[in-house]
């Protein structure tokens, strides 16, 4: 009997506690339809991108984006120093959820220039850290986000032939769709000048 209280109370308590996420103005409750959808959401955004019939280069890209892992330490680190206490329950999970679909979002962008079939080759690599940063050389270049500090996020493109510079792309386009074309023309671009 004590077991079925128990039990009863901790359902009663956990279906007082569903977080809601917004992503592209839809709620969605519990983390995980909100993880599904950002999946949905990447998954639709990359069926659109169409492979180039060859690449505009034969150089290869190396992309470097902070790891989730990384992401998540350097959240919760900011808001210790914010609140001076570390997220516990639901703001920890609300975090961690947060945190995987800002990963993801990145990611994608990422992905699209592979799957462009701009570059001959295209690697994906995960930091351990915020500090991101890659020299390139003439057999490729780089392209990363880094954000060393708060609200100081930024991507740059870095080669060869023209070194460092910030990699610009149009983000007043609403939805992923838009958002991932844009990024690729942006990469095209800097392909072609190389």
């Amino acid at each position: 009997m004590n077991k079925l209280i128990l039990t009863l109370l901790a359902a009663s308590a956990l279906a007082g506690c569903v977080n809601t996420y917004n992503l592209d103005g839809r709620l969605y409750k519990g983390e995980s339809d909100f993880q599904t959808a950002v999946n949905q959401s990447n998954s639709g955004a990359l069926s659109q991108v169409k492979k180039l019939p060859a690449p505009l280069t034969e150089k290869k890209l190396v992309a470097l984006m902070p790891s989730e892992a990384a992401l998540l330490a350097e959240n919760t680190k900011r808001i210790v120093t914010a609140t001076r206490s570390a997220p516990q329950g639901q703001h920890a999970v609300i975090i961690e959820n947060l945190t995987r679909s800002n990963y993801k979002m990145t990611r994608v962008m990422f992905e699209a220039l592979e799957k462009r079939g701009i570059y001959k080759e295209v690697e994906i690599r995960d930091a351990s850290s915020m500090s991101v940063s890659a020299e390139p050389s003439p057999e490729y270049d780089v392209i990363f986000y880094t954000e060393p500090a708060l609200n100081t996020g930024q991507y740059f493109y870095s080669s060869s032939k023209h070194g460092k510079q910030i990699f610009a792309y149009d983000r007043s386009g609403e939805g992923p769709v838009n958002k991932i074309n844009a990024f690729i023309e942006a990469a095209q671009s800097m392909a072609i000048r190389n």
